[in-house]
């Protein structure tokens, strides 16, 4: 039986790679060809495009100084986003829209000079050194993030993949530095630069006149208006039973004539065109953020909106019905839960009386923390960067890192027993989770080590896969430097891919039968 699993697991395998034609991904990498003046943008893989890539898109097709630029962007379904962008007067013949994943993707993400990312590109794409890559993440969080997510400790590894390939990492607030640094583990080995800076998404806020002009395009003079935009919960959430349509509809119509509500459910949860009876949807012809300045007030619950909300210090309302069950099977981070200073309630009935009897709020303390780069210019100040190339500014780390294989079995007390043996060196434990090893099941402390990852799918053509096989088994006969040589640049291109532009130094592993980016001068296991 567990022969037949294994057999069907690597024919899964097989038809994943035939089904992502991830070879052009080596092609183009090998072209060496970047194509200057040419941006390509992404939001959400190509799901939408919204928050901080939107704004970006709009200031460079807007100024000027821009003018010749080519715009590329990826989205799931082209027609649509080139419908929207039509209707905002933000389509003209320097923009090409690509669907995510197809052989014309694949090729402008290659070439691209510029590439703007909200969450991750593929773990095939292989980044060019002379390619300029912003990722601008897309919220403060409050939820754990990479190694802190519970039951899967090697789910942050492509994001992890990305911030190491990033030239810029875009970070609004010291939290979200922190958890970047600390729980995706890129400390001390980040080639990139982590900049301090206003999202974008969030200068609209700043924009008076421009929140005026919503009002009075949309009639909201004299109403108080609020904004309904939950988080999806995934499967963190026990409430089977929750209509959240029903339930904001129901406080809608107790709140009143003098009241709109306005909803945004997450793409996952409810479709943007639910038909309401009280409420009423977002507008289909603005991005979410340009409708929100002209709103007065936010309802949330989890989701990281209110960060970003807080910086025009309106009111922010939250509601937790599922707090218990959420906060257990997702996670947050707990000191910053515990000074969040907006009223939450425990139901919709709470939420009622914290609207109707909270007149004000003040926090500016949260402001200062949160929000103290926000601002007007903060998408002209990230496109200028970005245009810059201020490659002179980046840091360099120098001191190479030393990768510590665990491709065995081994127990918590195992692992913190060869971290404690290597502290005084600049080093990453490397994790080779192989088809069902479970090697690493038994592992509860994923929290307290810093690791990367090295998947033992290898991304080589079949004649690179043939030579690199030949050339392993050779080596295991022969001590050769010229085979050692021969496979060197196969290595050096596994490793840009999975680790992007870190400095590697010695590689310590038990065993000689590795994934390529590891089969470099593999020095025996010493602990």
């Amino acid at each position: 039986m567990r022969i037949i699993r294994s057999i069907c697991g690597r024919m899964d395998g097989i038809r994943n790679d035939i089904k992502s034609k991830y070879w052009d991904y080596i092609d183009y990498y090998n072209d060496g060809e970047v194509w200057a003046d040419t941006v390509l943008f992404e939001a959400f893989g190509g799901k939408n495009l919204q928050g901080n890539v939107f704004y970006i898109y709009k200031e460079i097709f807007e100024k000027e100084e821009y003018k010749d630029c080519k715009l590329i962007i990826s989205h799931q379904q082209p027609e649509i986003i080139i419908e929207y962008l039509k209707k905002r007067i933000l389509y003209d013949q320097r923009v090409t829209v690509v669907k995510t994943h197809s052989s014309d993707y694949r090729r402008a993400l290659s070439h691209a000079k510029y590439l703007i990312n909200n969450v991750s590109f593929s773990m095939d794409f292989i980044k060019k050194p002379n390619q300029i890559y912003l990722n601008t993440w897309h919220g403060t969080p409050l939820k754990f993030l990479g190694r802190r997510i519970r039951n899967d400790a090697f789910e942050c590894n492509n994001a992890q993949r990305n911030f190491l390939m990033a030239d810029y990492i875009l970070t609004p607030n010291e939290l979200t530095k922190k958890v970047f640094n600390e729980d995706y583990m890129i400390q001390g080995i980040v080639p990139g630069r982590i900049v301090d800076g206003g999202y974008p998404r969030n200068s609209v806020f700043f924009d008076d006149s421009y929140k005026e002009k919503i009002k009075k395009e949309y009639g909201l003079d004299g109403k108080t208006t609020i904004l309904y935009m939950p988080t999806w919960r995934g499967n963190a959430s026990q409430l089977d039973e929750f209509d959240p349509v029903n339930e904001i509809e129901k406080l809608a119509y107790r709140l009143g004539n003098s009241y709109i509500v306005y909803v945004k459910f997450h793409p996952a949860m409810v479709q943007d065109n639910t038909m309401f009876e009280y409420c009423k949807n977002v507008p289909d012809d603005l991005e979410v953020y340009e409708f929100l300045t002209a709103m007065d007030g936010l309802i949330t619950d989890y989701s990281s909106v209110f960060f970003d909300y807080a910086c025009t210090g309106k009111n922010i309302y939250l509601i937790q019905q599922d707090r218990e069950n959420y906060f257990k099977d997702r996670g947050v981070y707990e000191d910053i839960e515990k000074n969040i200073p907006f009223p939450v309630a425990f139901s919709f009935d709470e939420l009622y009386e914290n609207i109707t009897k909270v007149s004000s709020m003040e926090y500016s303390d949260f402001q200062q923390e949160y929000c103290k780069y926000d601002s007007l210019v903060a998408t002209k100040e990230v496109v200028n960067m970005i245009f810059q190339d201020e490659r002179n500014q980046r840091v360099d780390f120098g001191e190479p890192i030393d990768l510590y294989v665990i491709d065995f079995p081994v127990t918590n007390e195992q692992l913190l027993t060869i971290v404690s043996k290597i502290e005084s060196v600049k080093y990453r434990i490397v994790f080779v989770p192989k088809r069902s090893n479970g090697y690493f099941r038994n592992i509860t402390i994923f929290d307290q080590i810093s690791y990367i990852l090295c998947r033992p799918g290898d991304r080589l053509k079949i004649g690179e896969k043939i030579f690199v096989s030949f050339a392993k088994v050779v080596k295991l006969i022969f001590s050769s430097s010229k085979i050692e040589n021969g496979i060197q640049k196969y290595v050096k291109r596994e490793q840009h891919r999975l680790w992007g532009n870190i400095k590697i130094g010695n590689i310590y592993a038990k065993h000689t039968w590795l994934p390529t980016a590891l089969s470099s001068s593999v020095k025996a296991w010493y602990l």
